[in-house]
């Protein structure tokens, strides 16, 4: 019996062993793609390829794809491999601007997996492709105009408020305090507001419902985890075994939560200066009143008639508002907390910040007016330089439409071949931004931006696929800042992380453990 089993024991061994050296030279055979055609590379590592250290979760995605820009120094361009996918990566901010501008119909879809019918919050504008996107773009295109941006700014000055009193206590005992968080409930509350409807108050109570299902939305399932990553390796096999990235019960709230806020507005025709009053104009019409001269919507420039062909779905209205929450609170949330980080560590541009928020805040009766948020200049050039070394976003994705011949090379992508724009990697380059790590917002004066090629900055990525949403995203950071130092001095304490250390398991990018600031009056 013993000798039978140790025979086993053999056979299921060489087997594993055969599987494995088979398996291994799968790989190597896969990882020659780039070399055949010539493209420079960075040497993969079995099994990862490239991307061990985001697979490990030592190091986010970003940082990885800053990385391999940082080793492809010198070239245009280069292949990654992650697994056994060849994947291509732009450097040369002219071959970038063809693939965002010129070339653009190359490289319309950001090639990210969805199925609407399965998920329905998956088809908003970041995931959709094709004419479906190009189509849903064109109708909320002037939900984002100045106009439109206008009409919302009471919410964020009520909000920015709220956020500005909620510190009174912990800076008159000059305390320590975890910023992110506190910014995040500001960021929840305004897109709350504009985006659902909902009056969520989650700077006065931390655990409001709305907060608590936000949370879950960013705590990955095992399911989600792995939905991701085979969305990025093979989508077909997320299609296989039904995988979904959003938990159904967080999907279930949201959904319920828009179509009962839609349906209360319609059956009592209660209207909102709001971004869920303009998607229903579109759910009803296929699209929005046309801005008034004094930035209010004109209720009078559309006819009332439905067209089915046109008007958005119930589904399609969740799933934009879905986005606008997830877009609208990491990003600027993330934002605020590394700019006061930086000002903390900088006091010197700190008070020049405070100093132009006195001045101009002056002119307009102590109030924060959207005009007044225009002409703060410097506080424009500490966000842009925040932007700039903390990208949100750290890459885009662009997927291959169509056969694409590199500018200058032979080299030929293909359809449905993946590329990436390393954005942390090119805001980085001392080329282009001598002494990257440094934090100076003088690099956005007009001066300095004239010196530089337009594509090597790209927070909101560029061309007809740059975020929708970047007006209200810089409104709604820059209020949040304007009510925070407008009050209070922000400095580090002991318990403030330096140097940084970012999330890994986090596309976009965000420090771990938060953000511990030490908070104080401030005197004028």
């Amino acid at each position: 019996m013993a000798i039978i089993f140790e025979s086993l024991l053999l056979d299921v061994g060489v087997l594993a062993v055969c599987i494995l050296t088979a398996v291994y030279f799968y790989f190597k055979r896969s990882w020659t793609y780039w070399k055949k055609q010539d493209v420079p590379y960075v040497e993969p590592t079995f099994p990862f390829g490239n991307f061990r250290d985001v697979m490990l979760l030592r190091k986010s995605l970003g940082e990885v794809y800053k990385n391999l820009y940082d080793q492809l120094d010198g070239k245009k361009y280069g292949g990654t491999y992650m697994f056994t996918k060849a994947g291509f990566l732009f450097r040369d901010p002219d071959i970038i601007k063809n693939v965002l501008v010129k070339d653009f119909s190359n490289f319309h879809d950001r090639g990210f997996y969805m199925n609407e019918v399965r998920e329905p919050l998956s088809a908003h504008l970041f995931f959709l492709y094709g004419s479906k996107w190009r189509n849903l773009r064109v109708k909320l295109t002037p939900t984002f105009t100045s106009g439109k941006m206008k009409m919302m700014f009471q919410t964020l000055i009520e909000c920015g408020q709220e956020l500005g009193e909620c510190l009174m206590e912990t800076a008159n005992n000059e305390k320590v305090i975890e910023i992110k968080d506190v910014v995040a409930r500001f960021s929840t509350d305004v897109i709350s507001s504009c985006a659902f409807g909902i009056q969520c108050n989650c700077l006065k109570n931390p655990d409001a419902e709305f907060r608590q299902w936000g949370r879950k939305i960013f705590r990955r399932s095992i399911q989600g985890a792995l939905a991701v990553l085979l969305s990025l390796i093979n989508p077909t096999l997320v299609e296989t075994f039904k995988l979904k990235r959003l938990d159904t019960e967080v999907a279930n709230y949201f959904r319920n939560m828009v179509e009962d806020t839609v349906n209360y507005r319609e059956k009592n025709n209660v209207k909102r200066n709001d971004f869920m009053q303009l998607l229903i104009q579109l759910k009803n019409k296929g699209s929005v009143d046309a801005d008034s001269k004094n930035g209010h919507q004109n209720e009078h420039t559309v006819t009332e008639e439905k067209s089915d062909h046109n008007a958005l779905s119930m589904d399609s209205l969740a799933a934009q508002s879905f986005v606008f929450f997830l877009a609208g609170f990491e990003t600027s949330s993330t934002t605020m907390t590394f700019c006061l980080y930086e000002l903390s560590i900088h006091p010197n541009i700190q008070d020049g910040v405070g100093q132009e928020i006195d001045e101009i805040m002056k002119k307009y009766d102590g109030e924060i007016t959207y005009e007044a948020v225009q002409e703060m200049e410097y506080l424009d050039k500490v966000v842009s330089e925040t932007l700039r070394k903390y990208p949100p976003l750290p890459m885009l994705n662009r997927e291959c439409t169509k056969t694409f011949q590199v500018p200058g090379t032979d080299i030929v992508l293909n359809k449905g071949d993946p590329t990436v724009i390393p954005v942390l990697g090119l805001h980085h380059d001392p080329k282009y931004y001598p002494n990257p790590e440094r934090f100076d917002p003088e690099r956005f004066s007009e001066e300095e931006k004239a010196k530089r090629h337009h594509y090597v900055y790209l927070p909101f990525g560029e061309g007809p696929r740059i975020c929708i949403g970047m007006r209200f995203g810089l409104m709604q950071t820059k209020v949040g800042l304007i009510s925070l130092l407008s009050r209070y001095q922000f400095s580090v304490s002991k318990a403030t992380p330096m140097p940084l250390v970012m999330e890994p398991k986090s596309i976009i990018l965000s420090p771990v453990g938060g953000m511990h600031l030490q908070i104080k009056k401030r005197v004028k």
